[in-house]
């Protein structure tokens, strides 16, 4: 096999070895150094194989040739082995907090019984994705607006409001949410989201909302 394959391949291999914590510009440098020391061998041997008795000159321009078009080569191989490693994945940064006035979960429906303020499993399990939103952005604070269908006097409806409401932040500071960053409100029977007629909208009405303050 031609000696300058042999050189080659001897110096893909070393570099390759190596390529795994190297930049292509390194491994250019490293091939180059290597090219440059095999090169200067190989033309010192050549010199000798070709002259029977080649004085110090002649060995000398035989090393420093074969240095020379080793340094090339080996700079060549070196960046042709090796490639650039793949830059680090840019994080996204994380969605801005919901502004004021952003409603996050709202229980409602079957999530409060008639004349009850308890919540089912149903309700809470709603409620930790607000939990989550706000793990995630801790900055912001939350009002839990309590409803109410319209059967009884105002007063009462007033007071089963707030009780909702101050179930529903019970259960996020349950969960970790520091009470600090919860509010409560009750709008009794003032804002109903469906027909008070039917007992379908009666129970839509029945909720809270958690709102963004």
């Amino acid at each position: 096999m031609n000696k300058g394959i042999v050189a080659c391949l001897a110096i893909a291999a070393i570099v390759a070895s190596g390529c795994s914590s190297m930049t292509r510009k390194d491994c250019a440098i490293v091939g180059g150094i290597l090219g440059g020391t095999i090169g200067g061998i190989g033309g010192a041997a050549a010199v000798n194989n070709l002259d029977a008795t080649p004085n110090d000159w002649e060995r000398g321009a035989g090393a420093g040739g074969g240095a020379v078009a080793g340094i090339l080569l080996g700079a060549l191989v070196g960046h042709k082995v090796c490639e650039d490693p793949a830059p680090e994945p840019v994080a996204a940064p994380p969605p801005p907090p919901p502004p004021s006035g952003t409603e996050i979960v709202e229980i409602r429906g079957t999530h409060f019984a008639f004349d009850s303020a308890k919540l089912t499993s149903e309700g809470m399990a709603i409620l930790d994705d607000a939990v989550s939103v706000m793990n995630q952005h801790p900055s912001i604070t939350v009002r839990c607006e309590g409803h109410t269908d319209s059967i009884g006097s105002d007063a009462y409806n007033m007071q089963l409001g707030q009780r909702r409401a101050e179930s529903a932040c019970d259960h996020l500071a349950d969960q970790g949410v520091s009470p600090s960053r919860l509010s409560t409100k009750s709008y009794g029977e003032s804002l109903p989201a469906a027909s008070n007629d039917t007992e379908s909208g009666r129970a839509e009405n029945r909720r809270v909302e958690i709102i963004v303050d």
